[in-house]
C-alpha cells in the first residue's frame, strides 16, 4: 500500500497534469508535494523536472506541421536552448544547496506572478501581433532574441516554472504572429531544454525514482481528463488556486528563512 507521502505526489502528479491542460502552472503543485514527502528543495526541483518532462514531447508531435514554417528559427534557438538548460542544470548541482534555498522562495514568486499575469500578457501578445498583423515575419530570430533565449533557457535548467510564458512573449516581441507557430516553437525549446537539463540531472543520480514513479503514474490520467475538460474547466478557478497555493508556499519558506 502506498503511504501518504506517495499518495500526496499521486495526487499531486494528477491535479499537475489537468493544470497543465487548462491553465499551466503544474510544477508549482509537484515541487512543494515533493518537499513534504520529505525530499531536500534541490532533489525535489529535479525529480519534479523529470517526472514532468515525460509528458512533453506529445506537445511537440502535436505541433510537427507547425514547425515547418518556424524551420529556420529552430537550430539557432534550440542550440542555445540546449546549452543553457544544461548550463541551469549545471548550476543547480554545482552550487551549494543553501544557494537553491535562498533563492527558491523567489523564484516561487516570480513563477506565481507570472502565472498570475499569463491571461493579460496573452491580451496584450494578441494586441500586438493584431497591430502588426500586415508585417513579415522575420526570416531568423535577432541577435538580441537568441539572448533572451539562452537566458530563459539558464532559468529553465535551474527551476523552470513560467518558461512558457517568458518564450512566448519572447518571441511574439521577435516577430513572430501566428500563435500556433510561437506554440509550436516554444512547445520545442521547451523540450530541448529540458532534456539537457533532464539528463545532467539522471547522470549525477539526483533524482527520486520512486515519488517520480508516483508523479508520472498520478499525471497519466490527469492529462487525459485535463485535455477532455480543458474546454469545461474555469481556467481563472484553476489560476485563482495556483496562485493562492504558490504564495502560500513562498511566503512560509520567507517565514522560514526570516526565523532561521
Amino acid at each position: 500500500m502506498p503511504t501518504h507521502h506517495e499518495w500526496l505526489v499521486l495526487a499531486a502528479g494528477f491535479f499537475a497534469a489537468v493544470m497543465n491542460a487548462v491553465a499551466g502552472g503544474g510544477t508549482m503543485l509537484t515541487f512543494p508535494a515533493l518537499m513534504a514527502a520529505g525530499l531536500s528543495p534541490v532533489l525535489a526541483n529535479t525529480t519534479s523536472t523529470v517526472a514532468l518532462f515525460l509528458g512533453m514531447p506529445g506537445s511537440v508531435w502535436a505541433f510537427r506541421k507547425r514547425l515547418v514554417e518556424v524551420k529556420s528559427w529552430i537550430l539557432p534557438l534550440a542550440i542555445v536552448s540546449f546549452l543553457g538548460g544544461l548550463g541551469g542544470g549545471v548550476l543547480l548541482l554545482a552550487l551549494p544547496p543553501s544557494v537553491f534555498e535562498r533563492v527558491v522562495p523567489w523564484l516561487l514568486l516570480m513563477a506565481t506572478l507570472l502565472f498570475l499575469l499569463n491571461a493579460p500578457i496573452q491580451r496584450w501578445l494578441k494586441k500586438k501581433r493584431g497591430e502588426h498583423a500586415d508585417e513579415k515575419e522575420p526570416e531568423r530570430p535577432r541577435p538580441w532574441g537568441i539572448v533572451f533565449q539562452s537566458l530563459v533557457a539558464v532559468y529553465g535548467g535551474y527551476f523552470g516554472a513560467g518558461i512558457g510564458i517568458m518564450m512566448m512573449a519572447g518571441l511574439s516581441l521577435l516577430g513572430l504572429r501566428e500563435v500556433n507557430r510561437i506554440n509550436a516553437l516554444k512547445a520545442l525549446l521547451a523540450v530541448v531544454c529540458n532534456v539537457a537539463s533532464v539528463v545532467w540531472f539522471i547522470s549525477r543520480g539526483s533524482v527520486d525514482w520512486r515519488l517520480a514513479g508516483w508523479l508520472v503514474l498520478g499525471s497519466i490520467p490527469g492529462y487525459f481528463l485535463g485535455a477532455h475538460f480543458a474546454q469545461r474547466i474555469p481556467a481563472t478557478a484553476v489560476r485563482i488556486i495556483v496562485a493562492v497555493i504558490g504564495l502560500g508556499i513562498a511566503g512560509k519558506l520567507f517565514w522560514g528563512q526570516i526565523a532561521a
